[in-house]
């Protein structure tokens, strides 16, 4: 039985499909289909690299599969004739030595075609090793044939939809077969395995599902689906067998929810609110509390007690409260114990909102269970996203008795159906966030749910949808956690998605602020726009789908007739459309200052005066009153078609994407007028012919403006919280950004909660002194000798964070190399390369580092010796290119000290938090900018760092500091004893110049500040 499986499977999974994943192993030894099974013959390759054109195999390792055995193998090593390079030496353990004297790659996959014979081959991402064969393979050869390949990968994620991931080396360890160890021989003993327990799963599944799987878009061609017919072929079921909606019913579990009242209508009744006494709360944390019984080994902490009284006191005032809570305080039981007091004792609904998932999964899977078992009367609880984080049931199944036939990127279109089908049948409740889904030849919005085309309780899947049951849920839960996202959503739809909850706590509350302005920001994509277009108005679009449902119908003839004239007056849109988005592409003229193919262009008045905007524009007042014309057309067509009950369907759709038009046509309208000043315009460009993601956006300058005037009037209470919401011990910057600085001061309060954690004893902040300022000259240099440096002297386990994907690519093609000669591994977050992959391989190893960006900087956990150091190269202020930077700059003349100087301060503190996790973590925080030590505000980001055992030292200093920290006792890792080179340096002189020269990019300076706009 394999142990690790829990740890691979989605949180959440539905108790019997874990058991039944649990006895696959089991049951794929022994289980047979059909009397006489086809062979197939298993492959893996080894490469030098990943590029076919330039790389070459290195192993090629094959098994003749008959039922569930292994009839013969096949193995060999190629020589690439040239050197491999150390990091593949590294990663499968082949050698130049292994290799020399092997076949070369021709011969060797002519060895491999005789092996092969006319049977089918299977691979863990097939496109990969075929695409090395068949560069390889003698023109013509048969074994190039795509349509012989069967993609394991594809399969897996069809027949195991409830795992978190499906890496060969993954699913080997979490079934317990044969490891997958980067060998072709071994990984092809655990893919002989792991096939044998895909075909047994998709047996598990409901009855007719597989037969519908095979005959998903029968015009595509699709290498699996005979595999499909053959399961579904050896247990006789047909695809009509198969009832989604039973499917569905036989998935539902028992809801343990109570109805809830609206707060605010029981505040204004004659029965108060009851609050939480201070002794209850007191003993919810004392020993033999309610946490104790959550945590056995739970220690009282002060600073946890102290944030569940604010709460509770904000719960019981109706008041709002900024709660700046230090790693280890346990903020998330400190709000979560007096919310669920309060929620079962009023019978109300109280919110969380997260901004990562992996807080939110957190809370479901985690604490919320815990919290449910300890409270004497239970407690209900829900996770609740926005419409498009939920497949439509409706949608998929009109998907799934279609026939599209999808070419090239888009032949992906039935693994991705199949994928959701299987899904959807195995899953009690849940979202598509956890899923790894190849979107390519599909639009989200054919498969996800979206407010405007749901038919809600005129849906036939209704009762069994995945996105309203979970609405229902939580309109009955005691605490409903959401994320940002939607928290926002529903403050710009008055009320109108969440469940009346008034009582609220918002987590990752540094995060608010950015996600406030992407919900409320318009924006026309070339992209979205074109695609929309397409399913609108093309052969098989959604007027084409309504028009031809019509023509089956009896007096339908004046909608026919419109519907014609309408697909006949619009053929002009894409054409309009097409010359509007050239036309925005060719403002990247006015970026000739910019290096980067990916830049942002202010639309500023001197913008909107230039020949390219101008052009821009008139394509734009023409595209406009197009759409203007097609949107009024569409809804003429939506009001006869409402007349005919069984064109409900169609009709839905039409009105989702004619929506999706509106939102285009909305921002269009907003941008090229420019006239309102609550909103900053700018334009995303990608220089890059063949890049089609260039867009106009229009985002809210103050979105504490729109929270005080449409969030806090709804809302009792809001507790604002985070590791970092004060620059130091200044709360006015988050205050300003979510409006809390422009209500009455009897109404919040800003509390700072320091760490339980002992920062002074466990991490030492170094400060190098002998590297130019970024951007200087010899800068790059120098950084790259103190990176060298500092991962040599500790072996690995560094993580440095940059704030320029450039710059850190550029260091790691340069230190890679001498890296790995010194025992380091060292990989990079490059484009395209999974976060959560990063993080494991990081963690799986002490002697890897990892250079990475943004998404590293915060939410990244690396407890223990995983993580000994953290390496800031720069200082992570804003672009000065910035449009919203730019636009605050024109009213207010000291913008960089009110924005962007402290959130580079939040965002430093954030990152200095991935060093200590726990109370036994320690290690060293090293800054290379020394604009710390050399400008007036570098004393604000030191005064704000956790630790003020802080050194200024030069490179070769660190680096010995290092070696002897990695080899002191962890009690005393980070203390003592650093000579440094100058007595003072921590403390910074006064800079020289104004703070706007802080920020340092390839991007061009701040515009000169113009007269405030009236």
């Amino acid at each position: 039985m394999p142990l690790a499986l829990d740890a691979f499977l989605i949180p959440g999974t539905d108790p019997d499909v874990v058991e039944r994943y649990r006895t696959l192993p089991t049951r794929a030894a022994e289980a047979l289909f059909g009397a006489f099974e086809e062979e197939y013959v298993v492959l893996d390759t080894e490469t030098t690299g990943l590029d076919p054109s330039r790389d070459t195999p290195i192993e090629i390792a094959a098994a003749i599969l008959r039922g569930p055995q292994i009839v013969e193998r096949f193995s060999t090593f190629v020589d690439p004739g040239r050197p491999i390079p150390p990091a593949i030496t590294e990663l499968t353990g082949i050698s130049d030595g292994d290799v020399r004297g092997a076949p070369n790659a021709r011969e060797a996959t002519c060895a491999l075609t005789d092996f092969v014979g006319e049977r089918a081959l299977i691979a863990h991402n097939a496109s990969f090793d075929r695409a090395f064969i068949e560069a390889s393979a003698p023109l013509g050869s048969a074994i190039a044939d795509r349509d012989r390949w069967l993609d394991s990968l594809e399969l897996s994620r069809i027949a195991l939809p409830r795992m978190r991931e499906h890496k060969l080396k993954s699913l080997a360890e979490a079934f317990g077969v044969p490891p997958a160890t980067h060998r072709a021989i071994d990984d092809v003993e655990a893919l002989c395995h792991l096939w044998r327990i895909m075909l047994v799963a998709l047996s598990d599944l409901p009855p007719g599902l597989v037969a519908l799987l095979a005959q998903l878009f029968p015009s595509t061609a699709w290498p699996l689906r005979p595999v499909l017919a053959q399961i579904a072929a050896a247990w006789g079921l047909e695809a009509h067998a198969f009832s989604l909606v039973e499917a569905r019913r036989a998935r539902e579990r028992a809801w343990r929810g109570r109805q809830k009242v609206d707060a605010l209508e029981l505040d204004g009744g004659i029965v108060p609110l009851a609050a939480i006494g201070a002794d209850e709360l007191a003993a919810a944390f004392a020993p033999n509390g309610i946490v104790e019984a959550m945590y056995p080994r739970y220690e009282p902490r002060g600073e946890q007690l102290q944030m569940a009284t604010e709460v509770a006191d904000a719960l019981a005032e109706g008041t709002h409260r900024a709660i700046e809570a230090g790693t280890g305080v346990g903020k998330s039981m400190a709000y979560l114990v007096p919310l669920a007091l309060f929620a079962t004792r009023n019978h109300v609904a109280c919110g969380v909102a997260t901004k990562t998932n992996t807080l939110l999964d957190q809370l479901m899977y985690s604490e919320l269970p815990r919290l449910d078992a300890a409270m004497p009367d239970g407690l209900s609880y829900v996770a609740l996203k926005g419409y498009e984080h939920y497949p439509c049931l409706r949608k998929l199944m009109h998907l799934a008795r279609a026939d599209r036939s999808f070419k090239g990127e888009g032949a992906g279109a039935p693994a991705l159906i199949a994928a959701l089908l299987t899904f959807v049948c195995s899953s009690a409740r849940g979202d598509l966030d956890p899923l790894s889904l190849n979107w390519r030849g599909l639009a989200r919005w054919e498969v996800c749910a979206s407010a405007e085309d749901c038919l809600k309780r005129s849906c036939r899947y209704y009762a069994r949808c995945l996105l309203h049951g979970a609405r229902r849920a939580a309109a009955e839960a005691d605490i409903v956690v959401t994320n940002h996202a939607l928290l926002f959503c529903d403050v710009m739809a008055a009320g109108g998605i969440l469940p009346p909850i008034r009582q609220w706590v918002v987590d990752e509350a540094h995060g608010m602020e950015a996600e406030a302005r992407r919900q409320l920001t318009l924006a026309i994509e070339e992209r979205s726009m074109t695609q929309t277009l397409d399913g609108l108005l093309s052969s098989t679009g959604t007027l084409m789908q309504l028009l031809n449902a019509a023509r089956a119908l009896a007096g339908s003839s004046l909608l026919i007739g419109r519907i014609e004239a309408v697909r006949h007056e619009a053929a002009s849109l894409p054409v309009l459309g097409e010359s509007f988005f050239s036309y925005l592409k060719d403002l990247h003229e006015l970026t000739k200052h910019s290096s980067y193919d990916r830049v942002d262009l202010w639309i500023n008045e001197q913008v909107r005066q230039s020949t390219p905007w101008s052009l821009l524009s008139s394509a734009g007042l023409a595209l406009a009153k197009r759409l203007e014309l097609f949107l009024k057309d569409a809804q003429d067509i939506v009001s006869l078609a409402s007349q005919f009950e069984e064109l409900a369907e169609p009709t839905s759709d039409l009105i989702g994407r004619t929506a999706d038009l509106k939102h285009a046509f909305d921002a269009l309208v907003l941008i090229l007028d420019g006239g309102d000043r609550d909103y900053v315009y700018y334009a995303e460009l990608d220089r890059r012919p063949e890049v089609h993601f260039d867009r106009l956006l229009a985002a809210r300058l103050d979105i504490g403006a729109v929270l005080l005037e449409d969030f806090f009037p709804n809302e009792m209470s809001v507790t604002f919280t985070s590791a970092t919401l004060a620059a130091g011990s200044d709360f006015s910057y988050f205050a300003r950004a979510c409006g809390l600085d422009r209500l009455p001061e009897e109404r919040w309060r800003a509390v700072q909660l320091h760490s339980s954690y002992d920062y002074e004893r466990n991490m030492a902040v170094f400060l190098a002194n002998d590297l130019p300022e970024p951007g200087a000259h010899g800068y790059r240099e120098a950084l790259e000798r103190l990176l060298l440096e500092a991962h040599r002297a500790l072996g690995g386990s560094v993580l440095t964070l940059f704030t320029n994907r450039r710059d850190m690519e550029a260091a790691f093609s340069r230190l890679k190399g001498p890296l790995l000669d010194a025992g380091v591994t060292l990989r990079c977050q490059s484009r395209g390369f999974n976060a959560r992959h990063l993080r494991e391989e990081f963690l799986a190893d002490r002697a890897t580092s990892l250079f990475a960006l943004r998404s590293f900087w915060e939410g990244f956990d690396a407890p223990g010796d995983t993580l000994r150091c953290v390496i800031i190269p720069k200082l992570p202020f804003s672009r000065p290119s910035d449009p919203l930077m730019q636009e605050r700059a024109l009213g207010d003349a000291d913008a960089w000290r009110h924005y962007a100087l402290p959130e580079a301060i939040l965002d430093l503190k954030q990152a200095a938090g991935r060093l200590i996790r726990s109370s036994t973590d320690s290690g060293a925080l090293i800054l290379a900018d020394t604009r710390l030590l050399t400008k007036r505000y570098g004393r604000a980001f030191l005064d704000a760092l956790p630790s003020q055992q802080r050194h200024v030292l030069n490179t070769e200093q660190i680096a010995a500091a290092l070696r002897t920290m990695s080899q002191a006792p962890r009690s005393t890792l980070a203390k003592g004893g650093f000579e440094e080179t100058d007595a003072g340096g921590d403390a910074p002189v006064e800079e020289q110049g104004t703070g706007h020269d802080a920020p340092v990019e390839e991007t061009p300076t701040l515009p000169e500040r113009r007269k405030k706009r009236s």
